[in-house]
């Protein structure tokens, strides 16, 4: 069977909440992709604990199981594909029948053309529906056939706000979308152009979640840098000013920036708010101006270096990572090699790298000059062993500083260490009693693998 659109009906929530919430229904999520994913998904967890249902401890005790999917890179697809096939197995072995939801950007981009394949998916829901996936499921439930709904026609903010804290900390949606259209990137096409959330909506949630015992907030989008170009309003300095001034809120974060948004004025700006932390993530993506070019990036090396200077200068301890792309069309040794350069002098702390993954819908995959795959693997891995020394050589410049760092949980490797983050974003491992969520201060004593250890000095 064909699936078809199915839409929100306007008594729907009421007519089966309550069905729902006798039935102690259950859910399980996996999540691939990046922050946005991650927060999309806390939402659709909400939704379905709005309607009555529980979080299942795995995926083979779920009556839902949802795949929050990426489509940013061809690994990533590969990976749900895999799942898929296990859940088609788990489906038609299983004594228990339970509903499979594929959604996020995999779903938005090729929803129906998966939903042949596999006619073990129950609803297909994209990038613009994720909140409405709970009545989907009752919807389809309801009339016995499969749902799919990947029109972008309305795009909604999540309205929980302040139930999605999570514990001492909360992500906070200020912009979703991006419009700068890098040509290797499916993410605009995907998720739209950029949308503002009003400002006042936005210093709302943050001053609900402050109330609520939120220390630390990270403002989230695709491109913060460019919130309320969009629609005229606020300019995203003068938000981050805003909300420096909400009390309760010891630290905020910001993710992601784009370098051609970003100014040095801003940065000037930014380290004079005590409150934010001093981590900036800027991705580079090439070292090269011709690949710069190709990609659609918009800006030079130089003006990216102006803005790595200036954070040197305004905050000489703040923590520099990027994004870097490797392997891209007509990519040249030359160009490689001004990448390499480019992280020798940038000296990040750390770095995503990844190789060139052709999309569909976007300008590269036209692009002549395809790199072989063994070139672009081998560039790869130069280029992470040479990060990998510049992380290690930045941690250990590190060794004997003091630092105010937030305790994030309990070690894995051992209970009677913490997990801890410092304000410039680096993990640290320090033995104390002192709760998640508290701030204490620790003296660097050392490295462990990639990860710095601490000794407690204090507890706030």
């Amino acid at each position: 069977m064909m699936p078809y659109a199915c839409f929100r009906p306007d008594l729907f929530w009421e007519r089966y909440y309550y069905m729902d919430m006798l039935q102690k229904r259950t859910y399980f999520i996996e999540t691939y992709g990046c922050e946005m994913n991650k927060s999309d998904s806390l939402d659709i967890a909400l939704a379905f604990e709005q309607r009555g249902y529980t979080r299942a401890r795995s995926e083979k005790e779920a009556d839902v199981v949802v795949l929050n999917t990426c489509a940013v890179r061809e690994n990533a697809e590969q990976r749900v594909y895999g799942r898929l096939g296990y859940y088609r197995s788990l489906k038609r072995s299983s004594e228990r029948d339970f509903f499979i939801v594929f959604a996020g950007c995999m779903a938005q981009e090729k929803g129906r053309e998966i939903l042949q394949d596999f006619p073990e998916i129950d609803v297909c829901a994209g990038t613009y529906h994720y909140i409405d996936i709970p009545e989907y499921v009752a919807e389809c439930e309801r009339k016995n056939t499969r749902c799919i709904t990947t029109d972008k026609s309305q795009y909604r903010f999540s309205g929980f706000t302040t139930k999605r804290a999570e514990g001492h900390r909360a992500w906070v949606n200020i912009i979703k979308g991006c419009s700068n259209n890098c040509s290797y990137c499916i993410v605009p096409i995907l998720r739209g152009p950029e949308k503002s959330k009003k400002h006042e909506e936005v210093l709302r949630e943050v001053r609900d979640l402050a109330e609520q015992g939120v220390a630390e907030i990270t403002l989230l989008g695709q491109n913060v840098n460019a919130y309320g170009k969009d629609s005229g309003d606020i300019d995203f300095m003068e938000l981050l000013e805003k909300i420096h001034r909400v009390e309760g809120i010891r630290w905020i974060r910001f993710l992601t920036s784009h370098p051609q948004d970003f100014t040095v004025e801003m940065i000037r700006r930014i380290t004079a708010l005590p409150k934010v932390c001093k981590h900036f993530h800027l991705p580079l993506q090439s070292g090269s101006d011709r690949i710069l070019g190709l990609m659609n990036r918009r800006y030079t090396l130089a003006h990216y270096a102006r803005l790595v200077d200036a954070v040197h200068e305004y905050e000489p301890d703040a923590s520099i990572t990027t994004d870097i792309i490797v392997g891209f069309p007509t990519e040249t040794e030359k160009d490689f090699t001004r990448t390499l350069d480019a992280c020798r002098r940038f000296q990040y702390d750390d770095a995503f790298m990844y190789k060139y993954s052709e999309r569909p819908f976007t300008k590269a995959a036209n692009f002549p000059g395809r790199v072989a795959k063994n070139i672009a693997g081998r560039r790869l891995e130069e280029l992470i062993e040479l990060q990998r020394g510049i992380s290690i050589a930045r941690n250990q410049k590190m060794i004997g500083k003091t630092a105010t760092i937030l305790v994030e949980r309990t070690s894995k490797k051992n209970p009677a260490e913490m997990l801890c983050k410092s304000e410039t974003g680096k993990m640290i491992v320090v033995r104390t009693r002192a709760p998640v969520g508290s701030f204490i201060h620790t003296e660097i004593s050392g490295i462990s693998g990639s990860t710095l250890r601490g000794m407690e000095k204090s507890f706030q």
